[in-house]
């Protein structure tokens, strides 16, 4: 707690497990972009996977004479599984976002430079006579 300009005492990486106990190094960002991306590539060729497989379980049934009424859950559990490490992976490889700077711009116009006129004006008013 905060009293009166105390401050508390910073946490060491020994007494809270969340808090990494060194700074990222170049490799080690490297190494997890890498896994994102094999994440992610993973993902996309064993929905390619499961796509053929429930192809095939569709023919079978055909074959069969079975009527389709859903996927075996084998295959919605996977789609699923494989949905969420794609999305993973995905959200892993996002780069930081950049701020847009717009300030040294808008410096440098003046009020009659942001008016660009009346919007939507039209003149044609009159009825036309028949």
């Amino acid at each position: 707690s905060l009293r009166a300009g105390r401050r508390s005492p910073p946490l060491s990486p020994s007494l809270h497990p969340f808090l990494p106990s060194r700074l990222p190094t170049a490799r080690s960002r490297a190494m997890g972009r890498r896994l994102y991306k094999t994440a992610v590539f993973l993902s996309i060729l064993a929905l390619f996977h499961v796509t053929v497989c429930a192809i095939q379980h569709r023919n079978y049934l055909k074959a069969i004479q079975e009527p389709f009424t859903y996927p075996p859950f084998e295959i919605l559990i996977q789609c699923v599984v494989l949905l969420l490490v794609g999305t993973w992976g995905v959200l892993g490889l996002q780069a930081n976002f950049v701020p847009i700077r717009t300030t040294t711009h808008l410096a440098k116009q003046t009020i009659d430079s942001l008016d660009g006129g009346p919007d939507f004006v039209h003149f044609n008013t009159r009825e036309l006579r028949q």
